[in-house]
């Protein structure tokens, strides 16, 4: 165990792509040291200056509520950061390793119901210690709040999904509605098997099983209950929103699966409203970053693959095995990059009519914002937009509104000693 142990911390210190050295402490920068280098017509700008802020989500009254990995949610409204935080849960939670406090979204109807979404890891045992296998891990829940005013009321928690168990590594924690009205949640492998079977990094198999929601995104309704339509439902399934099932069932609240660690999701604002379209950011193991298409009852390979390769190849590449989906795009490490975070497609008309549609990806480690844009031949490519932001930055990208009324890109950021910024068009 130690061998094993001393070896995956090596893993991260080498290779840099381990979200969970994303989501430690950063070094401290300067604030004219961690302005993004943009193309022109554009500004990189500090919003507010917060510690190990993870994700945010806009109200529909423009006010932006930000979530920190220690359990924190805080408030800017006006461009002013809110002395009080909104809910605090850090008493009840475990925020050590990649752990926390991690995702955030609002119901349409917030503004009527005061409905808000966290994705949090619950410490349900007293401990915050992690030993594989142990069934008394702290675990990761997916929980509904009632915000009034700048409010969260910690007593209005209504659990939707829980026992997802969570080791200190790959928790995942995106949260989305999309456009049919459901909640979606990412979920990781947990670095290591969750049950002592298989292994760590490339030999966890811990994505495989489909009777836990680890290694998936999940698809849930607003209450709790499986929407109409989600892949795995009828005989040989099974409810796992308090837990894991007998082996041989399967999670009705799976979506998709066989991913390693799904940080981020970006839903797409340009479809119809009918129509729910959204790509996931996978972080890979030692060699290649994916991008997925969203698709119902989708496997994407983890660990068999890893992007469009067997799992530890960069030889072995090309149509995916039966019954598997290759990514739509992934790279590789050589040229520093080597953690895929953050995402947003670039809302029409937000800004120049050539970015309408794109595609903008973080990397936590190269620190650089990606344009990813299709080539017209069925592929993508690739372009720096914004560098220079150093690492442990771009955790979570978004799109929202300023006091000029115009879309700028929002994203957090761990250095800088933990930022929110945004990217504005100026012309």
């Amino acid at each position: 165990m130690d061998t094993l142990r001393v070896g995956i911390l090596r893993r991260v210190f080498v290779s840099g792509v381990l979200v969970g050295s994303m989501l430690a402490a950063a070094p401290v920068r300067s604030p004219e040291a961690a302005a993004a280098t943009v193309p022109a017509g554009f500004t990189d700008e500090l919003v507010t200056s917060l510690p190990r802020p993870t994700a945010f989500a806009f109200h529909p009254d423009g006010r932006m509520f930000v979530t920190l990995q220690t359990g924190q949610v805080r408030v800017v409204q006006n461009g002013a950061l809110l002395p009080d935080p909104a809910l605090d849960l850090s008493a009840g939670m475990c925020s050590n390793g990649e752990r926390g406090l991690l995702g955030i979204a609002f119901d349409p109807d917030v503004a009527a119901n005061g409905y808000v979404y966290l994705f949090h890891t619950a410490n349900v045992h007293a401990s915050c210690t992690t030993t594989i296998g142990d069934p008394n891990m702290p675990v990761n829940r997916v929980s509904r709040f009632t915000l009034t005013g700048s409010t969260i009321d910690p007593a209005s928690e209504l659990v939707l999904l829980d026992g997802v168990p969570s080791l200190q590594q790959h928790n995942a924690g995106d949260l989305h509605v999309g456009n049919d009205g459901n909640l979606y949640a990412s979920v990781g492998d947990g670095g290591c098997d969750y049950a002592g079977d298989s292994g760590c990094a490339g030999a966890n198999d811990a994505a495989r099983d489909r009777n836990i929601l680890v290694g998936k995104v999940v698809r849930i309704t607003r209450t709790g209950d499986i929407p109409a339509g989600n892949p795995f439902t009828g005989a040989g399934t099974a409810r796992c929103n308090t837990g894991a099932v007998a082996p041989g069932l399967v999670c009705q609240e799976i979506f998709a699966t066989g991913l390693r660690n799904p940080f981020r999701m970006a839903f797409d604002p340009n479809t119809a409203p009918s129509v729910t379209s959204f790509r996931i950011n996978d972080v890979g193991q030692a060699l290649w970053e994916e991008i997925d298409a969203g698709a119902a009852g989708a496997d994407y390979g983890w660990n068999v693959r890893e992007g469009h390769c067997a799992n530890g190849s960069t030889k072995k590449c090309g149509k995916a095995p039966a019954g598997m989906t290759n990514p739509i795009f992934d790279y590789g490490h050589d040229d520093g990059c080597g953690s895929i975070t953050g995402a947003a497609f670039v809302p029409n008309g937000a800004w120049s009519r050539d970015f309408d549609g794109d595609y903008l990806f973080g990397d936590y480690v190269c620190g650089t914002i990606f344009r990813l844009e299709p080539t017209g031949h069925g592929g993508y490519r690739r372009t720096p937009f914004a560098t220079g932001l150093g690492s442990s930055s771009a955790v979570h990208l978004d799109f929202g509104p300023t006091a000029s009324g115009r879309q700028a890109l929002y994203y957090t950021s761990f250095a800088g000693g933990g930022e929110v910024r945004r990217i504005t068009p100026t012309t």
